[in-house]
């Protein structure tokens, strides 16, 4: 067995035992709620004019995350899942509720993200306002 050479000086990860160590979890959790006070306090900003989160981190596509891109998003989402429940009470009524029940879960779980998208939406658009009430600008991460 071979050993692992010793990490060089100012190596920034801490090894476990350390006291300065945090699982993953730990070290995880929050992380966007953070990067957004930073960001906020950064640009002088309460953290509800700043808004939704900005930056890519951990995303291949850049986020579209104004108002605009938001209520976009927010519709196009409401759209889908309408049609997506008017298919499933057409096939309620030609099937039956024994088989369109095998479909209610998928549905309900594409459901999920229409709330989550307008309250996106009502934040961010809240924090535009807010941004234009104080004469703010926004500086975007790039």
């Amino acid at each position: 067995m071979s050993e692992k050479p010793p990490k060089p000086e100012g190596a920034h990860a801490a090894q476990p035992g350390d006291t300065t160590y945090r699982s993953g979890h730990e070290r995880r959790q929050g992380f966007y709620k953070s990067e957004v006070e930073r960001e906020a306090f950064r640009q002088g900003m309460t953290v509800e004019e700043y808004g939704v989160y900005k930056d890519s981190v951990g995303s291949s596509v850049k986020p579209m995350n104004s108002a605009g891109g938001l209520l976009t998003i927010s519709l196009l989402l409401t759209v889908i899942n309408g049609a997506l429940w008017v298919m499933f009470i057409i096939h309620w009524i030609q099937a039956g509720p024994q088989e369109a029940l095998k479909n209610i879960v998928p549905l309900l779980l594409a459901g999920m993200f229409v709330p989550w998208s307008w309250v996106y939406f009502a934040r961010e658009h809240k924090a535009e306002r807010l941004r234009k009430a104080r004469g703010i600008a926004l500086i975007r991460p790039q």
